[in-house]
């Protein structure tokens, strides 16, 4: 039974050094951009961190500007970020209304990291 066991062991370990590493998942930073020089973008991060990025050729940028809350329309496009309030409920930090053309992406609700100078 114990060299089952350790063969059974030897297996999974092999299996699993053979995968192939994960890809490196989507980072997003939240901050503004200080500069641009064409090949690296200087972002100063809400936390004060200063990140240089060299850019890639599928570089995928977003602008907030603020607007009226009467700009809003019913049919409008919309995602929040919220924040889970003492009671359980989440309270809204912001509500960004997206063009027509981004309808249908990154619909849902899904947790994403907020760094503490952004609460």
């Amino acid at each position: 039974m114990k060299h089952w066991f350790i063969a059974a062991l030897a297996l999974v370990c092999t299996w699993a050094l053979g995968q192939a590493p994960a890809a490196n998942p989507t980072q997003r930073l939240r901050g503004t951009i200080e500069s641009f020089d064409g090949s690296t973008l200087v972002v100063k991060e809400r936390s004060g961190e200063v990140l240089r990025l060299a850019l890639a050729d599928t570089l995928s940028l977003s602008e907030v500007l603020p607007i009226e809350l009467s700009a809003i329309q019913p049919g409008s496009f919309i995602g929040t970020a919220a924040m889970p309030a003492a009671d359980g409920t989440l309270r809204a930090m912001e509500v960004l209304v997206f063009p027509e053309a981004a309808r249908g992406t990154g619909e849902g609700h899904s947790p994403q990291a907020f760094s503490p100078a952004a609460r």
